[in-house]
């Protein structure tokens, strides 16, 4: 598979240009040999679907690696495909580009552990990491031979550490022997200065040439005047050759260090090449997410039905403040989109977004636009965009594009994208518009998507004959005499010929002669669109202010649902501060009740009229309830009917705060709570959360239950409780609901049967009933009676 575009097309598309701010984004030197110059022939372009869709992933990764702060370490890559090439071929490299060799394997291994990191977040980035070979050994071996400043270091051979070292022995000692020379008496008077200097790599004194055979010594320089000749001593001229001999070993061992080197990076040739490969894809993704960036642009949806849909579009080389964001669709129910409009409207800039955005998803590039975009793949865009005149050729205007419109004809496909700029123009406007049809409609034909401007109105007549076709116009402002740059899917445009043309400043007498001569047909035909193009501009107005006044609607409501909200919050703190003073006082006069029972009782009053008494005070209970609901306040719990305590027995059904049915097992304890059985479970729960039973379980309650036969007496007696087999806390509990019953029954007496067991049941048993206020004493049944295994309580 291939991807066709010619090198006029980019141009014209002006995708030189994005390519350069792409370059601008690149941080390594083959990075930058990938991307120029901008043409066809580069490998800027994915050729294969699954390619096009790695490289979005790429960027896309690398986008969010960037958002997160963390940029690549790839700045310190150098361009080595010189050096590599003369390394192969046995050429010595210097050291500085042995430190360059150095500098990049640095970078090698940095990114590949920057990448290895991220392994999971960004897959795609770190499969490149399969290229960058660190070359840790060759890299230590050249940091070792080379210092930062590139000069070979001792440690690099030992032969050259003694070659050095010689040397540096050899010139101290050269010195001292030169110094006295220069003040001993036989030569200093021979001199023309006190100093002596190297000429040839050999240490030398200043003669005066007059003075030149009372030194003895070889010439090796005179000055340019002739006067001073440099000497070397015959006494120096050992001690000189022993120097220079160090320093050509010096250099001799260099040169080999430097060629080994040199032959270590020739075998590591081609992991570096290939390091730099991956290096610049690394990079170019990076760039990739940083232009995307930039440019506001999302990742699309690629598909291959040869779609584009590309909400609220902008140029790429306009600025993001001056751009004006427009919805351009293509491929969707219509594959011919033709746009119409005043000139200078913005006809072409839409055109060539669409055109660019194919380009961009090529290249792996975001678009500029806003989601959900839809870019689909295609495998050709084909243009004739401005002046194609040739005078080398011989073409005219007009005959150059027809030119370009044969060509393309004939290399339409479903696959390609084929732009058109004012198609037919430059012959007679009814021939030209004629012959525009008839080129839209072959390369519709050919299942070709298309976008062309024109002012025929011939074309804008397709979409109505012709379901392929679709209109979209650029607006202008009747009022202004400007253009505003929004395209209006649907809908063809006026071209307004005589408003810009009077924006230009066009006399008024010539537009009223043009007016006049414009054809009856053309000129209602531009009315037309002149009303409907204002017409849609106000309603365009009204629906923005319908807008506008909605959110305003929407605020308030929101504003006033917070506050009620509040309210609401404020209710229900009122409602719970209410309940819980409520519940203090119930359970205050549940604690004093049995003040008041025995109270009664030494006032001689019997216990049925004590249990009288307890009556009212739930009477009590209930009328405070009822108040409370009059007050208007509403618990954030469903409402529950009050449970007539006096006459609840257990047994009884019951609903529960949450709405759940259950089935009273015993009265409230002397904790306000109430047992329930729950299907087979047994529960306790606050008085407060039960309710009297709907009225169908209520009528069902209504038939007879079973009830344990009476004693002879319903005033006096005795009732027996048996708490044999359960819990200490389920014991206490039946103990609790067996005194109440008992108590508003007018009981004397109740036999608790507990058992001996252990004792702990039958402690718990007496310290409850030690602190009731329904006892008044309590003793162990007698022997023939159950003995310590019953307890028995006298009631008040």
């Amino acid at each position: 598979m291939s991807f066709t575009v010619t090198q006029k097309t980019l141009e014209r598309l002006e995708w030189p240009v994005i390519v350069e701010r792409l370059a601008d984004e690149l941080r390594t030197p083959r990075g930058r040999q990938r991307v120029l110059p901008a043409g066809p022939g580069t490998s800027l372009f994915e050729r294969h679907p699954e390619g096009v869709r790695r490289r979005l992933a790429e960027t896309r990764q690398a986008l969010e690696t960037l958002e997160a702060g963390e940029p690549p370490p790839l700045g310190g890559a150098a361009e080595l495909a010189p050096v590599l090439a003369r390394a192969r071929k046995g050429g010595a490299l210097t050291a500085d580009e042995l430190l360059e060799v150095s500098a990049t394997l640095a970078t090698f291994q940095d990114t590949a552990a920057f990448l290895a990191r991220r392994a999971e977040e960004a897959p795609d980035l770190a499969a490149w990491a399969e290229g960058v070979v660190p070359a840790p050994t060759l890299r230590a071996d050249i940091t070792r031979a080379i210092d930062e400043a590139g000069q070979v270091r001792d440690t690099a051979s030992r032969a050259l550490a003694e070659a050095r070292r010689d040397a540096h022995r050899l010139a101290a000692e050269i010195q001292q022997r030169v110094q006295k020379m220069l003040h001993h008496p036989d030569v200093k008077s021979h001199l023309s200065d006190g100093y002596f200097t190297v000429r040839n790599d050999r240490y030398v004194l200043p003669v005066r040439a007059d003075s030149r055979g009372a030194v003895r010594g070889i010439v090796h320089d005179a000055s340019r005047s002739g006067t001073t000749l440099f000497v070397e001593p015959e006494a120096l001229v050992d001690l000189n050759n022993r120097h220079k001999q160090a320093e050509l070993a010096i250099d001799q061992e260099t040169r080999r260090v430097l060629r080994a080197l040199s032959e270590a990076v020739a075998e590591a040739a081609g992991s570096l090449d290939a390091g730099l490969d991956a290096l610049a894809g690394i990079d170019l993704a990076f760039a990739r997410a940083r232009l995307s960036r930039s440019l506001s642009a999302v990742e699309p949806e690629v598909g291959e039905e040869g779609v584009l849909r590309l909400p609220q579009a902008r140029h790429p080389l306009l600025s993001p403040d001056e751009a004006v964001a427009n919805d351009l669709l293509l491929g969707e129910g219509f594959s011919v989109l033709v746009l119409s409009g005043p000139n200078a409207g913005g006809k072409t800039v839409a055109m060539k977004c669409m055109a660019l955005a194919v380009l961009f998803v090529r290249t792996g590039l975001f678009v500029p636009a806003e989601a959900p975009a839809r870019v689909d793949l295609f495998d050709a865009v084909l243009g004739d965009i401005g002046d194609e005149q040739d005078i080398r050729e011989h073409l005219s205007t007009f005959s150059a594009h027809m030119a370009n419109l044969a060509r393309i004809v004939a290399e339409a496909s479903p696959r390609a994208l084929v732009v058109l700029d004012e198609i037919g123009v430059g012959t007679d406007p009814g021939e030209g518009a004629a012959l525009a049809q008839a080129v839209l409609e072959a390369l519709a034909d050919a299942g070709a998507r298309i976008v062309t401007t024109t002012h025929y109105n011939l074309l804008k007549e397709m979409a109505e004959v012709d379901e392929r076709f679709a209109n979209a116009s650029v607006e202008f402002d009747p009022q202004t005499l400007a253009p505003t740059y929004r395209l209006r899917m649907g809908l063809p445009g006026s071209s307004s010929a005589a408003a810009v043309a009077a924006r230009m400043g066009m006399g008024g007498a010539v537009l009223e002669r043009a007016e006049e001569l414009l054809s009856r047909e053309d000129r209602q035909l531009d009315a037309m669109l002149r009303e409907l193009s204002a017409n849609r501009a106000a309603l365009e107005h009204e629906q923005a202010q319908a807008a506008r006044l909605r959110a305003e609607t929407e605020a308030v409501r929101a504003e006033y649902g917070r506050k009620l909200e509040r309210l609401q919050e404020k209710r229900d703190a009122l409602y719970r501060s209410m309940r819980d003073d409520l519940d203090r006082a119930f359970k205050e006069a549940h604690g004093k009740i049995a003040g008041v029972v025995r109270e009664l009782q030494r006032e001689g009053v019997s216990t049925r009229e004590a249990a009288r008494a307890r009556e009212e005070l739930l009477a009590l209970e209930r009328t405070a309830r009822e108040a409370e609901a009059r007050a208007g306040v509403e618990p954030s719990t469903p409402a529950l009917q009050a449970v007539d305590w006096n006459r609840a027995r257990p047994g009884d059904p019951v609903t529960l705060a949450d709405g759940g049915a259950a089935t009273l097992v015993a009265l409230p304890d002397r904790r306000g709570r109430v047992a329930v059985r729950l299907g087979s479970a047994r529960v306790m729960v606050p008085a407060e959360r039960v309710g009297a039973a709907s009225a169908e379980a209520a009528r069902a309650a209504e038939t007879p239950r079973p009830r344990p036969a009476p004693g002879p007496l319903r005033s006096g007696g005795s009732d027996r409780c048996d708490l044999r087999g359960l819990r200490v806390d389920e014991a206490l509990d039946r103990l609790e609901a067996a005194l109440d019953e008992a108590t508003s029954e007018g009981r004397d007496r109740l036999e608790v049967v507990h058992g001996i067991g252990t004792g702990a049941l039958r402690r718990a048993v007496r310290e409850h009933l030690q602190t009731s206020p329904y006892v008044e004493r309590y003793l162990s049944a007698a022997p023939d009676e159950g003995g310590d295994g019953v307890t028995q309580a006298e009631l008040r």
